[in-house]
């Protein structure tokens, strides 16, 4: 068994035995299973999957870390994260379409004038793929 935690700064989202996680690396997902080597991994927004027994669960994760610690031990660590059973579908379908409204201005479509500031910008990415991950952790 494997003892999964997904934390943020507000606090401990999940904290379980299971028995396999699969984590949204940036280079894409990777899976753990008992007896896995130590390791620390930048992770993309994304869903955290995991099996306990035949209780499968997934959480949407902004950007962060995954730790596994060599001891069956995993940490996923990020600045956003919500349990699939707790997201409001029209919420991250309301921030999806409108920081796709806001890129889309950002490259010069839909008749903007200038372009966003570079700050804007990475709002704008970030929100779209918080969005995206909550979209994706409701799909079963």
């Amino acid at each position: 068994m494997l003892s999964l935690s997904v934390v943020t700064p507000a606090g401990v989202v999940l904290q379980q035995q299971v028995d396999e996680v699969t984590v949204p690396g940036l280079l894409g997902e990777f899976g753990i299973l008992p007896g896995h080597i130590a390791l620390l991994a930048a992770t993309r927004a994304g869903v955290v999957s995991y099996r306990s027994g035949s209780e499968r669960g997934r959480i949407a994760i902004a950007p962060g870390f995954a730790e596994v610690d060599g001891k069956d031990g995993v940490v996923a660590m990020s600045q956003r994260a919500t349990r699939a059973n707790k997201i409001d579908r029209a919420a991250a379908e309301s921030l999806l379409q409108d920081a796709d409204a806001r890129l889309a201005k950002a490259d010069g479509k839909a008749g903007a004038a200038a372009p966003l500031p570079p700050a804007e910008r990475a709002k704008a990415e970030a929100d779209r793929a918080w969005a995206q991950a909550q979209l994706d952790a409701l799909r079963s």
